[in-house]
């Protein structure tokens, strides 16, 4: 086999890795849709979708109608112009369908893994902000604002895994929600490191390799290279 088919083998793989880790990506950019191909976001009476991304009034915000599981990544560029007016806590997202008051929150101008106790980061209204958040297998739930940790806790009651049937964003059982507009969310199937999310940007037309993909690429070349002088030694 050529050299350069050895090459295209290799990129595919990567491209492969890289779709098969992002699994939902919505640029809300007049659509709903997942640019990936998987379900669509549903959007709540008086919400409105423009050119640039989804405003929402308290209790306006998206649902994704599915079950991520415990192991994940979230990333997206949202800003609260206003929260909740009776000024405590401003649900940014609900993990268990709506059906209990834990979630992460936006409290006295930090972010807030509610009922942990875990805080910290900047929430300002006006801002926008990109938010991400990993979980792992261990049950360890990590904040960054825009690529910078601002607390880590160990989630050891599951207050923050996806066993529901529905993902919530900026939406509350009563009236802890607030008023603003999200740019995108992208939705990854496994955590990432600070480096990682770091480096993490908005998925965009042409497929780019994540971070996490860039050591398997590595590896590939190695192995091509090792092929191509075991070929040339063999002639």
């Amino acid at each position: 086999m050529k050299f350069h088919k050895l090459m295209a083998t290799a990129l595919l793989f990567v491209a492969l890795d890289s779709r098969a880790s992002l699994i939902h990506h919505y640029d809300l950019n007049n659509s709903l849709a997942d640019s990936q191909g998987g379900k669509s976001l549903v959007a709540h009476a008086g919400g409105q979708l423009g050119a640039t991304g989804y405003a929402f009034g308290p209790n306006q915000g998206l649902t994704l109608n599915e079950t991520l599981g415990g192991t994940y990544t979230i990333d997206m560029v949202y800003r609260f112009d206003a929260f909740n007016p009776f000024n405590t806590y401003t649900r940014i997202l609900d993990f268990k369908n709506l059906a209990s008051d834990t979630g992460l929150y936006a409290l006295s101008g930090k972010f807030n893994l509610y009922s942990y106790g875990a805080a910290g980061g900047k929430a300002e209204a006006g801002k926008d902000t990109r938010l991400t958040i990993t979980r792992d297998s261990d049950k360890n739930f990590k904040l960054y604002q825009n690529g910078d940790l601002m607390f880590s806790v160990q989630d050891i009651y599951s207050y923050a895994d996806f066993t529901a049937t529905a993902m919530h964003f900026f939406r509350d059982d009563g009236g802890e929600a607030g008023r603003g507009a999200v740019d995108y969310i992208s939705i990854y199937n496994h955590t990432m490191t600070g480096a990682e999310v770091k480096e993490l940007q908005p998925p965009q037309a042409v497929d780019l390799p994540e971070p996490g993909s860039l050591g398997m690429m590595g590896g590939c070349l190695a192995m091509l290279g090792w092929m191509v002088r075991r070929r040339n030694t063999k002639a």
